[in-house]
């Protein structure tokens, strides 16, 4: 009976103790619940709260990185039109065109074309003014101002133009660097540039004594319309880029006028990060708090990468308005040569200066004519080549080339002038060479202007060597080697780019439109090889060509 009892009570309290254990637990397990729940909601509504942060901080970095793209592009079309006009009036027969006997022909062919400055640089407007601001001669809207001298210069300059001429009368001390601003004329807007026009021969600079109260002073003048917004947010990557009032709630970049007044202002669509971290990143939080870290992780780098790519972008942005700029000096300077020649030479032949035709110096002019000529066709061939290839419109006619009969070919047309500048040419050819699948024509092109620039650069009493060689892996390598001028180590990334010039194009010994080696480089890839430039100043260039073994022919 007692042991019955013991049992039932036994039996009795296992039951309770069981359920107060459970409670227990239960309870225990309802805290952790909570406290989990409490760390983890704060720790949601931490993350939440940093990426707000850090997503309002990168809208800040992407607004700033954008109005500095603007400004950037602000200033690449301000400094384009000041190389321009600096192209145009610091030449001799400039100032004896404009200033010693102003010629109103004259100033329509070359500052008035309309149609040419419209078309290629975007000029619409042109005036030469005299040191009393009085106008000579004026182009608006790409006409011709016939009443331009009468024009009421103190009305019409009172849109920051007038700022500009005495910018630039100041300037004459200083190497007559033009000045450039942003003007309104008639109600509409300018990018413009105004300087004085001056010699630039040293004899003629003295003899002229060009001041501030005597200055004669050229503009040119490109309108801030729709089509100029359009290039510029095209080339900028800024969105929707318009011109709205200085006092628009949604400025973004006001822009000063010459004078001092804010005119205008710039305003575009910003593709702000947040968007895209609020809009993606916070649903998968919301739904993975345990993936907040690797969502995270993620955005960081997502953001990182679009700060890299818009880096990338104003570098390319820099690099492009440097080729630009080189490209518009350049052309200018080699097509203006050659063409001088052809003008002249065959003005001198019409109007017979020295008697007949039959005088013997016309024989000498028609050479120079002839020279000019050839010289101009070489630089619009290798544009119009160029421009091919990279239109992907170059088709390869190609054979089995035998390369020692095309590379003794162009050694013995490259031969004499390396001769005449007492420079030692070496042809190095492996024996027994097999045939290479390739275009003729093309293989020519490539060493012909490898071989010529060797020899173009390379002072008198050096050596310029080409080789060609089979290499182990059944590839065949072509090689020129010079002990010329080199170039600088940190311009040979840039010497692939069209238009790249070591030295500016203003100031250089030789002439070239840094066309020769863009093109070798592009017909090579054509034939799937690699072009590679060593090079050490004052010590010479190496180009290497190396044409893969596919293409090798028994």
């Amino acid at each position: 009976m007692t042991t019955t009892n013991m049992t039932a009570d036994h039996e009795f309290m296992e039951p309770r103790a069981k359920t107060d254990n459970d409670t227990h637990q239960s309870s225990g397990l309802s805290n952790q619940i909570r406290l989990l729940a409490v760390l983890l909601v704060t720790s949601l509504a931490l993350t939440v709260a940093l990426l707000f942060w850090f997503a309002h901080s990168q809208d800040k970095v992407a607004a700033a990185n954008a109005r500095h793209l603007a400004q950037t592009a602000v200033t690449v079309q301000t400094n384009n039109l000041q190389k321009i006009l600096t192209d145009y009036t610091w030449w001799d027969e400039a100032y004896q065109k404009l200033v010693t006997n102003f010629d109103t022909a004259w100033f329509d062919e070359n500052f008035a074309e309309g149609d040419y400055l419209g078309d290629t640089f975007g000029i619409t407007t042109s005036f030469l003014a005299g040191p009393d601001k009085k106008m000579l001669r004026h182009m608006r809207d790409s006409e011709i101002v016939t009443d331009g001298p009468n024009i009421d210069t103190a009305t019409y300059f009172s849109g920051g133009v007038d700022a500009l001429i005495q910018q630039a009368k100041r300037k004459v001390d200083d190497e007559y660097k033009a000045a450039v601003g942003l003007v309104r004329l008639n109600g509409e807007f300018y990018f413009a540039a105004v300087r004085v026009v001056h010699p630039h021969s040293e004899e003629l600079l003295a003899k002229a004594d060009v001041k501030a109260d005597n200055a004669f002073v050229a503009a040119f003048m490109r309108p801030l319309d729709n089509e100029l917004l359009q290039t510029i947010g095209r080339d900028f990557g800024l969105q929707a880029l318009r011109r709205v009032a200085a006092d628009d709630p949604s400025s973004r970049l006001p822009l000063p006028a010459a004078n001092g007044d804010e005119f205008v202002a710039l305003t575009w669509e910003l593709d702000l990060p947040s968007r895209y971290v609020l809009g993606v990143i916070l649903p998968g939080l919301l739904a993975v708090v345990i993936c907040i870290g690797l969502l995270g992780w993620y955005v960081l780098n997502r953001l990182r990468r679009d700060q890299a790519e818009i880096f990338v972008a104003m570098q390319q942005a820099k690099f492009a308005d440097r080729s630009k700029t080189e490209f518009l000096a350049n052309m200018s300077h080699e097509l203006r040569t050659p063409l001088n020649a052809i003008i002249g030479f065959s003005e001198i032949m019409r109007n017979e200066s020295y008697g007949p035709m039959g005088d013997s110096r016309y024989g000498e002019y028609t050479g120079h004519i002839r020279d000019s000529g050839l010289h101009l066709l070489d630089i619009i061939n290798d544009l119009l080549e160029l421009s091919r290839v990279e239109a992907g419109k170059y088709i390869l006619e190609e054979s089995a080339v035998d390369v020692e009969i095309t590379t003794d070919a162009v050694a013995k047309l490259i031969g004499p002038t390396a001769s005449e500048n007492s420079i030692t040419l070496a042809v190095e050819i492996a024996e027994n060479l097999p045939a290479l699948f390739a275009d003729e024509r093309a293989i020519k092109q490539i060493e012909l202007n490898l071989l010529s620039n060797a020899v173009k650069f390379t002072p008198a009493g050096g050596n310029v060597v080409m080789r060609v060689a089979m290499l182990e892996n059944g590839a065949m390598e072509l090689s020129v080697a010079d002990t010329g001028r080199g170039i600088p180590t940190d311009q040979l990334p840039l010497v692939m780019q069209p238009f790249h010039q070591v030295s500016g194009p203003l100031t250089r010994e030789t002439g070239g439109t840094g066309l020769g080696l863009p093109l070798c480089a592009s017909l090579v890839a054509l034939h799937g090889g690699r072009m590679h430039v060593d090079s050490e100043v004052d010590k010479g260039t190496s180009v290497t060509i190396t044409f893969p073994a596919e293409r090798i022919r028994p």
